[in-house]
């Protein structure tokens, strides 16, 4: 009779006992009785995904409008291996190095969570899971992880044109992964309006003998003038903690001008970073940044003094349904001691004031700011920007200030980012196009 009274019910509340873990489950069970099943099999499905495979529930009305869960959980089964169904170019050494288990430790829920997580902001991963779970040959746990991976690198090029000083770009090659092995190798070449090119290397060597050491080498190339040549080479070890990372080592800058006398600096250097993004459909989301700093001994033509400098950079996005908000900021320069003739920032140009030619000022010391308001459903987004900045030049303190709008967005291994920037002093006829496009390799 209170079956049959029951089954008129279209609710009824749910009770969990029995031993720990408790699954997830609603408060309220709807289309009472016909939901029992498929709630038998979601709790079930919860055993499962938290290591307990031979889980078993019971189930029974309490009173007229209560349905109790009993749980019994069984044993905790131990992780048996770790499969990737996907064909993949990565070592799975290196995709698995951050799982906080290995085979034949107690399987944790958290600790695989905590790894996709982690695995996501590699450069060279665009998407890891869902997980599956299944029962090995072993009677313990088979987790099963899709991977989606990114382009190995890619090979980009921008370009941008103003009335005043026509066109100009440059190009760089960038390899995030190395023969699967996440290495890092960026090569860099970028045209300047006297003639010759600026050219930057960067090589990476992570996870030395699988710890969370990596080395990261540096070498430039600078002509900042007709004539005068600055070149530096730098080295750091870096320790990963998380998603943060810290850094130390040193370099050595040396600068040829044609009207002056060899200048040398030699430094020690030490960096903060860190991440704290996560991927959504229209790219990005979150707070990142950097700060280093260096210091060492400075020398020119005919004396030599203390010098210190300091870098950094600071990025936050958010999105709201179609809608998306950025702010980035970036300061730096000299902090201390004399300035080298030649150790000066050049601003202006795609990355720093888009309103504004390459290179139309050499800063010792700088703030820039930029804000953009976007919209766009996915990664293809309009947007709007404004860019200023507080430079200190060796003739005086500059506040350029632009502003414009332009496109970016990507299809399968194709991005791009188009746009015009107009200088607020300046006006309209002094608008600066550019385009900037990257191919997947």
């Amino acid at each position: 009779m209170l079956l049959l009274l029951m089954a008129l019910l279209s609710q009824v509340h749910i009770q969990v006992t029995g031993s720990p873990p408790f699954p997830s489950v609603p408060e309220m069970l709807e289309s009472f009785p016909d939901s029992v099943a498929p709630l038998q099999e979601q709790v079930l499905d919860w055993y499962l995904s938290h290591g307990y495979p031979f889980a078993s529930i019971s189930m029974y009305l309490s009173s007229q409008d209560t349905l109790v869960v009993n749980t019994v959980p069984g044993r905790h089964a131990l992780l048996e291996a770790v499969v990737f169904p996907d064909s993949i170019r990565t070592s799975e050494e290196i995709l698995t190095r951050r799982l906080n288990m290995s085979s034949g430790d107690v399987y944790s829920f958290t600790d695989v969570e905590r790894w996709l997580t982690n695995l996501e902001h590699l450069q060279f991963i665009e998407r890891a899971g869902p997980p599956l779970v299944s029962l090995g040959p072993g009677g313990n746990i088979v987790l099963v992880v899709p991977v989606q991976e990114a382009p190995a690198g890619w090979f980009s090029g921008d370009l941008d044109y103003s009335g005043s000083s026509g066109l100009s770009g440059g190009a760089e090659t960038l390899f995030s992964n190395l023969f699967g092995t996440g290495r890092r190798l960026e090569l860099s070449l970028n045209s300047v309006p006297w003639g010759g090119m600026n050219s930057e290397g960067l090589y990476r060597e992570p996870w030395i003998l699988g710890s969370d050491l990596s080395v990261e080498v540096q070498a430039s190339q600078l002509i900042p003038d007709s004539g005068s040549v600055i070149r530096e080479a730098s080295g750091s070890l870096i320790l990963e903690l998380g998603r943060f990372e810290v850094s130390g080592g040193g370099g050595v800058w040396s600068s040829y001008p044609v009207s002056s006398g060899d200048e040398f600096y030699r430094y020690g250097s030490a960096g903060f970073a860190w991440d704290l993004t996560r991927k959504v459909l229209q790219g990005s989301q979150g707070f990142s940044g950097s700060l280093t700093t260096d210091a060492g001994n400075a020398s020119g033509p005919d004396s030599s003094w203390l010098l210190s400098r300091a870098d950094c950079r600071l990025s936050f996005q958010r999105f709201r349904g179609l809608l998306g908000a950025g702010v980035k900021a970036y300061a730096g320069g000299i902090t201390s001691g004399e300035w080298l003739s030649t150790m000066l920032e050049s601003i202006g140009g795609y990355g720093t004031l888009r309103g504004y030619v390459q290179d139309s000022w050499r800063a010792g010391t700088w703030c820039l700011g930029t804000l953009e308001i976007s919209v766009g459903e996915t990664e293809t987004r309009l947007y709007g920007f404004a860019d200023g900045g507080i430079l200190k030049t060796s003739a005086a303190v500059e506040y350029p200030l632009s502003a414009g709008l332009g496109i970016r967005g990507s299809s399968g291994p194709l991005s791009f980012d188009a746009g015009a920037g107009v200088p607020i002093e300046r006006g309209i006829s002094s608008a600066r196009f550019y385009l900037s496009a990257r191919i997947g390799i």
